[in-house]
């Protein structure tokens, strides 16, 4: 279950049972805290572990998993903010705020265990119905005391909060090797590596030889193999860590690559 502040930028999360989020990209910054459970965020490079009483910033156009786990009797919960841009241009223009200096963050940055977010976090939660009406100016403010909130312990998430311009051109390749597992839009590929549309296809095929769905297909499916023979991990697992978009589809496109079904090569390989 996840519910919304009027679906205007105040979100309470809670789950009974383990959920890996389906969204791959972080499309707007946000300021969290976790209150039950776990969670954990894969990045393709890095894992960080969130634990009851951790507070996170999640960084808008970063890729990531999330894996969303209860312990024991306790569900996962946990509420957050997230910053729209409309907010965060009208925020830096009252504030004379401006980002200068490019940083290159984790998806998810912990932050300090403060009184002063702590404090914002509790009295968030005793408000909450407030916010329930809908009034969307009321959630503006509590948005814009957040960043006042998250700046004074952390100066430096000015650069991040109000860096405005579009993703710069980065280098491919160690891009796809990096984020091959996420099931992205050429559009949305192009956009996070810098590129136009034409241009990415462009310079993907000077470095593959191939287009990006082909390209993608194949290297997905080399990888499921090596996961489910070497790593020995299930086909529910594999294919939902690679970015598949459901395990029939999965099936079909594997057993045409590779002549046995995932579950197949699944039962040849433990008869051996």
């Amino acid at each position: 279950m996840e519910a919304h502040s009027a679906k205007t930028g105040i979100l309470i999360s809670c789950y009974y049972k383990k959920s890996v989020k389906g969204e791959n990209i972080i499309r707007q910054h946000a300021f969290a805290c976790q209150l039950s459970g776990s969670l954990l965020v894969r990045d393709g490079k890095d894992t960080a572990l969130f634990n009851p009483g951790d507070f996170r910033f999640n960084v808008r156009n970063k890729l990531a998993r999330f894996i969303k786990q209860p312990a024991g009797e306790q569900p996962f919960r946990s509420i957050s903010l997230q910053f729209d841009e409309d907010v965060l241009r009208e925020f830096a223009k009252e504030q004379e705020l401006r980002a200068d200096a490019k940083m290159q963050p984790a998806p998810s940055i912990r932050l300090k265990k403060h009184p002063l977010l702590q404090n914002f976090m509790d009295s968030l939660q005793h408000s909450m119905a407030y916010f329930e009406s809908g009034n969307r100016e009321l959630v503006k403010l509590k948005l814009k005391e957040a960043l006042l909130v998250l700046l004074q312990v952390h100066p430096e998430l000015k650069n991040i909060l109000f860096d405005f311009d579009p993703p710069g051109k980065i280098n491919l390749k160690a891009f796809m090797e990096q984020n091959f597992r996420y099931n992205l839009s050429v559009e949305r590929l192009a956009y996070l590596t810098g590129r136009s549309i034409s241009g990415f296809k462009r310079d993907f095929f000077k470095e593959y030889g191939s287009t990006p769905a082909k390209w993608l297909q194949e290297k997905r499916l080399t990888e499921a193999h090596y996961l489910l023979t070497d790593k020995r991990m299930r086909v529910t697992e594999v294919y939902a860590d690679l970015g598949f978009e459901d395990l029939s589809h999965f099936s079909f496109v594997f057993k045409k690559r590779f002549g046995l079904s995932p579950a197949a090569l699944k039962k040849h390989r433990n008869t051996k």
